[in-house]
């Protein structure tokens, strides 16, 4: 689904004219294949979901993330994301020497999440689509508004990201060493001093996993070494390593491994007995 505009009125301001804009929504696999790119410049930003960008080598961007690119540069991505995603764009002309307030192009950067971009895209597309008097003008202020609010972005996201990257550092240390407490996702938010949904997004944003994922993965590993070494029951190891149940404790095993705890124990145990044979 995509809902786009364009514009009439070519004049602009300062030389800088909007052509066209948009709001799309993409499916995995939806591909973007200019290996020429345009004749104008392009950015793009994703509000939700994953894109992956073919540059020199291939680089997957996330929620936040943004591209510009200039005139006749190659645009190659891809959506991978398994869920709807949503992306903005704007085509715009501008005069040879162009600076966009410093930004790079072919380029992938985030921007801290702030709502004004998106507010900013949503008012250049209502600009274009109602074509009231001077809209042309008007939808070049806010695309340069837009730029100066994404350099913003990522020079304030810089600075976040390294008091986030130290949070959650804290907070996976707490997971290695306290793998079998039943912490809830709010007890870590409130450790990390972040909202329970910030804690979500900027944990998956560093480690590429939720939380949930993270730990159970920890435990899985002792869960291996406690089926190779002990005697307890399955339903004792699950209880012992902080599962809620014994079969959750089998579901998640058989996913990680391919195998249920009790054929796992099983298999280890016959390997080590032929070992001791030979």
């Amino acid at each position: 689904m995509r809902f786009s505009a364009y514009t009439e009125d070519t004049a602009g301001i300062l030389g800088v004219a909007v052509k066209s804009c948009g709001h799309i929504f993409a499916r995995q696999g939806r591909t973007i294949d200019r290996p020429h790119g345009r004749d104008d410049w392009l950015i793009f930003y994703i509000s939700h979901g994953q894109e992956r960008f073919c540059f020199q080598t291939e680089i997957t961007a996330g929620e936040g993330s943004f591209v510009i690119f200039r005139p006749r540069e190659k645009q190659q991505h891809v959506c991978i994301s398994d869920k709807v995603s949503e992306f903005y764009y704007v085509h715009f002309t501008a005069p040879e020497n162009f600076d966009p307030c410093g930004l790079s192009t072919s380029t992938v950067y985030t921007a801290d999440g702030s709502t004004r971009i998106i507010d900013i895209f949503e008012e250049i597309i209502r600009e274009a689509q109602m074509k009231q008097p001077c809209h042309g003008q008007i939808c070049a202020c806010r695309m340069l508004e837009l730029l100066a609010q994404l350099k913003r972005g990522t020079l304030e996201s810089g600075i976040q990201s390294r008091e986030h990257m130290d949070k959650i550092a804290f907070a996976v240390e707490l997971m290695h060493r306290e793998y079998s407490e039943r912490k809830s996702l709010d007890e870590y938010a409130v450790i990390c001093h972040m909202s329970k949904y910030h804690f979500l997004r900027t944990f998956k944003n560093i480690t590429g996993c939720s939380p949930v994922e993270y730990r159970n993965a920890i435990r899985l590993e002792h869960a291996k070494e406690m089926l190779e070494d002990g005697n307890l029951s399955v339903g004792e190891i699950g209880e012992k390593l902080g599962f809620s149940s014994a079969s959750y404790f089998c579901d998640a095993f058989k996913r990680k491994t391919g195998l249920s705890p009790v054929r796992y124990r099983e298999l280890r145990h016959g390997e080590c007995r032929a070992e001791e044979e030979r």
